[in-house]
C-alpha cells in the first residue's frame, strides 16, 4: 500500500488508521446497495459456493453480503482491529478471514472466481495488485471493484461548512469526492488497458442518507484524511461543523453513488 503518485497520498499508515475508530467505522459507514451485489453476481454467472477473495474487508460491511448469496468467501484486511469487529459480524457465517495486506497474500494460483474489493482497491499496490489477482484468478474469472463516492455537488450544504474547513482545516478544504472520484477513474483505466483483463463493465446506483449531527460527525471521524488532522484539530473541526449543522435543523442529507466494476480474466494462452 503505497502513494499513488499524489491521486489519494495512500500509505500504509493512513490505510490502517480506521483500527482507531473500528465500531464507529462498523456502525456509521454507508452500506452499499443491496441491488449492486444482485447485479454483481448475475454479471459474473457466479454459482453458490464459488470461491472469492476480498481485499480489505474492513468491518465485513461488503463481506456479508457476499456470504448472504452463497459465495465461499476468504476476506484480507490489514488491520487486526477491523477484523475482530467483521469475524463478530459474520460469526454465524463460513467465511474466512486472513490478518495480512494483499500484496502478500499467499494463495494458490487459479483458486478463487472472483477478486473483489469494496472502497479498498485504491489502497492496495497500483503496481503489483493486477498481476496478482490476474494469478489468482480462473480464466474467465471476475475482478470487481466498487466504492461509494459523496456527490456534495447534489445537494445543498449547511451555510458555513466550507467556511469552517478553510477556517480549522484548509487542506481539506478542497472537495474530497473529486479526488476519490479521480482516483477510482485511474485504477479503472488501469484494469481496462491491462493485459490481464477484459474492458470492465460498469455500473451506478444513486442514493441519499440522511443523518443527525452526531452521526455525521461520527462518520467525519472514521474518514482517513479527517483523522490524519491529529486528535486535537479533528476535535476543533468536528465541534465547528456540528455547531454549523445543529444551527440548520440537526440533520444532514448526503447524497452518493456508487459505482461497480467488473472485468474478466482473459483467457490464459
Amino acid at each position: 500500500m503505497h502513494d499513488e503518485s499524489g491521486l489519494y497520498g495512500v500509505t500504509v499508515d493512513r490505510a490502517t488508521i480506521f483500527g482507531e475508530v473500528a465500531e464507529t467505522y462498523d456502525r456509521r459507514r454507508p452500506q452499499y446497495p443491496s441491488a449492486m451485489f444482485d447485479d454483481l453476481v448475475a454479471a459474473t454467472c457466479l454459482s453458490p459456493r464459488s470461491p472469492v477473495l476480498e481485499i480489505g474487508c474492513g468491518t465485513g460491511l461488503a463481506t456479508v453480503e457476499l456470504v448472504r448469496r452463497g459465495l465461499d468467501v476468504t476476506a484480507v484486511d490489514p488491520d487486526p482491529r477491523m477484523l475482530q469487529v467483521a469475524q463478530h459480524r459474520l460469526a454465524a457465517h463460513n467465511a474466512r478471514f486472513v490478518e495480512g495486506r494483499f500484496e502478500d497474500y499467499d494463495g494458490d494460483a487459479r483458486s478463487v472466481g472472483m477478486v473483489f474489493a469494496a472502497g479498498s482497491w485504491h489502497w492496495v499496490d497500483a503496481e503489483l495488485s493486477l498481476p496478482l489477482a490476474a494469478s489468482l484468478l480462473q480464466d474467465g474469472g471476475t475482478l470487481a471493484t466498487c466504492w461509494n463516492l459523496p456527490r456534495p455537488e447534489d445537494l445543498p450544504r449547511p451555510p458555513g461548512l466550507e467556511a469552517t474547513y478553510l477556517k480549522l482545516a484548509p487542506e481539506l478544504a478542497a472537495v474530497a469526492s473529486q479526488v476519490k472520484n479521480r482516483t477510482q477513474r485511474h485504477r479503472r483505466e488501469a484494469i481496462a488497458t491491462s493485459s490481464y483483463f477484459t474492458e470492465p463493465k460498469s455500473f451506478s446506483y444513486h442514493w441519499t442518507q440522511t443523518l443527525s449531527t452526531a452521526e455525521y460527525c461520527d462518520l467525519l471521524s472514521t474518514h482517513s484524511d479527517h483523522r490524519m488532522l491529529g486528535p486535537d484539530r479533528l476535535t476543533e473541526l468536528l465541534t465547528a461543523i456540528a455547531d454549523s449543522v445543529d444551527l440548520n435543523g440537526g440533520t444532514l442529507q448526503l447524497a452518493y453513488e456508487t459505482v461497480l466494476y467488473v472485468a474478466s480474466r482473459q483467457i490464459r494462452k
